[in-house]
């Protein structure tokens, strides 16, 4: 197994929740991807900087002001506000990004704080069970629960909005997230071979979907990559076996291909 898929398994069925490591392993798909050390070193200095009995608020404040964290509203869709250590390098990055590095700097200081799922667009909240929210793409400006509605609304408009979507993301939902922006991300830019790798970590997580799949299957087959496709669809049919037909006959035409 390539380690990067074993130890990002290994990371999001560990129940202590943090995300150094996380970002870190979906960061390694980088051509100049950063190690764990060097991520939590990053995030150490981050924490020794911060203000003396600072709370989540005022962290906050510090964090997008003299630490000059911001949103890129500009390049929303660059590939490097998703890598940790461009968006610590850079001061730039998504709410996801940014949300999951100041739980980390956060826990480093003793504050609770979470990673909120909101659909379309992360939030920070105050601990495991928020009562209070924060835009990290809005320099950490606080909102509260129509705020919160009214934003999901402006992204959403076909969708109802749900007071379960406020609950805190765990490592595991965390790295399936970067990993979406990352694809959307290098899907926008053309950059293939790193899709493939986006993929490819994406489609070998525990608990990845049939569909998810099935999209590595078929990008490696529309770059000439038969071999590694049919592979792919044989082990699709032993996972799904109630659709072991169709990714057999995928994996012959693969194969055909091939030749």
């Amino acid at each position: 197994m390539i380690p990067q898929i074993e130890r990002l398994n290994e990371l999001v069925s560990n129940a202590d929740g943090r995300l150094d490591a996380v970002m870190a392993t979906v960061a390694s798909i980088a051509e100049d991807a950063p190690t764990e050390e060097s991520v939590a070193r990053s995030l150490d200095q981050l924490a020794e900087n911060a203000p003396n009995d600072v709370d989540l608020p005022g962290l906050l404040i510090h964090f997008f002001g003299e630490e000059t964290f911001a949103g890129d509203k500009a390049g929303y869709y660059n590939p490097s506000n998703s890598l940790v250590h461009r968006v610590l390098s850079r001061r730039l990055g998504n709410p996801l990004s940014l949300a999951s590095i100041v739980f980390e700097v956060a826990r480093r200081i003793g504050i609770e704080s979470s990673v909120v799922g909101l659909p379309g667009h992360v939030l920070i909240g105050d601990g495991l069970h928020p009562i209070r929210w924060f835009d990290p793409f809005s320099n950490g400006s606080e909102l509260d629960i129509e705020s919160c509605a009214q934003l999901f609304s402006i992204l959403n408009p076909q969708q109802e909005f749900s007071v379960s979507m406020l609950d805190s993301l765990d490592a595991r939902a965390v790295s399936r997230r970067m990993l979406m922006n990352l694809r959307v991300s290098y899907l926008r830019t053309g950059e293939v071979s790193q899709l493939v790798k986006v993929l490819t970590l994406r489609a070998n997580m525990s608990e990845t979907s049939e569909q998810e799949q099935v999209e590595l299957a078929d990008m490696l087959n529309a770059l000439g990559r038969y071999e590694l496709a049919a592979v792919q669809r044989e082990h699709l049919a032993a996972t799904f076996p109630q659709n072991a037909d169709i990714h057999l006959q995928a994996a012959t035409k693969h194969r055909y291909r091939r030749n």
